[in-house]
């Protein structure tokens, strides 16, 4: 059987990926409900995807070697990173889901008025 490190690390990895995509189902049901609602001046502001979206392409990247069901597997043989550095790649991954979590609006927010498309 799988030692309690393993059951541990691949549990962090289903939440790693399944808190993204909730919150992503989320945001599309609100985003639905925003475009609905009748009056633009009291529909609030509309739900942002950068954060989460992100976050689930970095979490799926990290939790593709340790799934053997498509598009996991596909994804894993596709990675150009070499066998020995996966553990690092996976670290690397999930660092990056945090770190687009929190930064992604404003990542996305600076890139947009350096190329003069966004106001502000």
């Amino acid at each position: 059987m799988y030692s309690p490190q393993i059951l541990v690390a691949l549990f962090v990895l289903l939440l790693a990926v399944v808190i993204p995509l909730v919150t992503v189902a989320v945001h599309l049901a609100q985003l639905l409900r925003w475009s609905l609602h009748a009056d633009p001046a009291t529909r609030g502001e509309r739900p942002h995807f950068t954060g989460p979206v992100l976050a689930l392409l970095f979490s799926v990247l990290a939790a593709s070697d340790f799934t053997s069901y498509e598009p996991m597997r596909t994804i894993a043989e596709l990675n150009p990173v070499p066998m020995a550095a996966r553990a690092y790649f996976t670290v690397a991954m999930l660092v990056l889901a945090v770190l687009s979590w929190a930064y992604g609006g404003a990542v996305k927010d600076r890139l947009l008025r350096r190329l003069g498309i966004a106001n502000g």
